[in-house]
């Protein structure tokens, strides 16, 4: 381990924090841009903004990937780490924040929108994710939490003029709000036990005999509740539907991936770092006490398990009611994190692989459908219902096609990467002995198979009750719908590539931070 310790050099800083420097400086010199962009209310102006935007954030993951995926267990000021988990997640958040960003180009024309700090509010959104995953520290992980969703809050109200979008928004900010201060008041009992908000010292003082005291446990529960409202778990995803329905639709896409992946990512490196024997494994005498941790997996495995169970079931049967499609992708996202919280619950090197795997496969399916469904709205809320879906596939071939594959994919049927994600999963949870939660989970896979199927039998065989008229088919949008499609198959016919990547990075969760 390189650890910076309270002294650091411009150049260390660049190797750690170079991709969280390039996202901020690109997000603050896109403000002054913008100013003097405004001055002609022109769609191209969003154009400009979108393409420079997608250059940034190319910028941050090119960074990332070959200055940063190298680096082994660096620590900047206790704050700080560069492991190959941060990394892999990082790149999976900038994906979708690069994919969502080339689809809104064209959302932002089909609907008429010409304020293109749209832009600077998804590089903040992407950079607070991309801190909040890379903090090793408590109080750093609350301040990127907050930089993240004060700029989600923003999108998902930036149809400002759309009752929902607002609803949502504010629905959104005030249970988020709820989810902040339940994580905010355990890490404040954290403190007060061990005297630390540093993840791995908080390892070894619990470790020391701490983790048998009555406030560990609701510290780690009231951590635990905070980061569920951002995974969307039952009975935490209250928020989910009306928020993601009210959003703009490629804001929704966006929600359902990159902040996703930034809660599953942190809750598995807190869970893991902090609360189970991971870094006993890492070889350091000073870390052979936190052998002692895998007790408390007492107590939060069987939460772990019940939340699954419920969220597969609740996001499946949920979905099925639905009409609105965007209604419907909403519970699909929570049912989706009921599986990959089996990854979590397995907690062995193929469940944390899985889950990894699962993240970065569900990016690509989930906003690629959305993408799919804003050009198919053409203005938001023209055609969303499952009815005005019927005959489009031979009105619209090509998009029905591209709709039809990812909808394929999440329902995890082969040869996608949806079902390989589950797969992996499925096979932790069994190799760890929780074969009657794999079952009912694939029994939840067969209900959800329902509904997305069902999205398939709209568009081709029922007749059309309405005339829908799609959008303007961007071509940025169409290179990030098609990016998404062909990630999907590929991960479905070749996943060892990406899963021997993903090991390395969960594997790494067990160096010292």
């Amino acid at each position: 381990m390189s650890d910076l310790g309270f002294s650091f050099t411009m150049t260390q800083l660049w190797q750690v924090a170079g991709g969280q420097i390039i996202l901020i400086l690109a997000a603050l010199i896109l403000i002054f841009v913008d100013l003097r962009l405004s001055t002609e209310e022109k769609p191209d102006n969003v154009s400009t903004m979108g393409w420079l935007t997608a250059i940034a954030l190319l910028a941050a993951l090119g960074h990332i990937v070959y200055r940063e995926w190298p680096l082994n267990d660096v620590v900047l000021m206790g704050v700080f780490s560069i492991e190959k988990f941060s990394v892999f997640v990082s790149v999976i958040v900038i994906m979708a924040g690069l994919l969502a960003t080339l689809m809104s180009i064209g959302y932002m024309k089909n609907n008429h929108l010409i304020r293109s700090e749209y832009f600077i509010m998804l590089l903040f959104a992407v950079y607070g994710t991309i801190a909040f995953v890379q903090s090793v520290d408590l109080l750093m992980m609350f301040i990127a939490l907050e930089v993240m969703s004060l700029a989600v809050y923003v999108l998902a109200a930036f149809l400002k003029n759309d009752r929902k979008s607002l609803e949502g928004s504010l629905k959104y900010f005030l249970l988020g709000s709820f989810g902040s201060a339940f994580f905010l008041f355990g890490m404040a009992l954290l403190y007060g036990l061990t005297g630390t908000v540093n993840i791995t010292k908080i390892a070894v003082s619990l470790s020391n005999g701490l983790f048998t005291h009555p406030a560990t446990l609701v510290a780690l529960a009231m951590i635990m509740a905070g980061l569920f409202f951002k995974m969307a778990l039952v009975p935490f995803h209250m928020w989910t539907p009306d928020v993601y329905e009210g959003s703009p639709a490629v804001v929704t896409g966006f929600m359902a991936t990159a902040v996703k992946a930034g809660a599953f990512a942190v809750f598995i490196k807190l869970l893991s770092v902090a609360f189970t024997p991971i870094l006993s494994l890492s070889g350091q005498p000073d870390f052979n006490s936190t052998i002692n941790l895998a007790a408390l997996g007492a107590y939060w495995k069987p939460v772990v398990w019940w939340l699954a169970l419920l969220t597969m079931f609740f996001g499946n049967l949920l979905a099925v009611s639905q009409k609105n499609v965007k209604r419907m992708l909403a519970y699909s996202s929570i049912a989706h994190a009921g599986y990959m919280a089996l990854g979590i619950l397995a907690a062995n090197d193929e469940g944390r692989m899985g889950v990894l795997f699962y993240l970065f496969s569900y990016t690509l399916m989930n906003l690629g459908a959305f993408g799919v469904l804003y050009i198919l709205d053409g203005t938001e809320r023209t055609a969303q219902t499952l009815d005005d879906y019927r005959g489009l596939g031979y009105k619209y071939p090509f998009l029905s096609f591209l709709m039809s594959l990812f909808m394929v994919a999440m329902a995890g049927l082969p040869p996608t990467a949806g079902f390989i994600s589950k797969f992996y999963v499925f096979s932790a949870a069994i190799k760890e002995g929780y074969l009657l939660l794999a079952a009912l989970g694939v029994l939840t896979s067969v209900i959800g198979a329902y509904y997305y199927l069902r999205v398939i039998y709209m568009l081709y065989m029922k007749d059309p009750v309405r005339d829908v008229k799609a959008g303007a088919i961007a071509a940025p949008a169409m290179l990030a719908i098609i990016f998404a499609a062909i990630g999907v198959m590929y991960l479905g016919i070749l996943p060892e590539g990406l899963a021997q990547v993903a090991d390395a990075a969960q594997k790494s969760l067990a160096m010292v931070f």
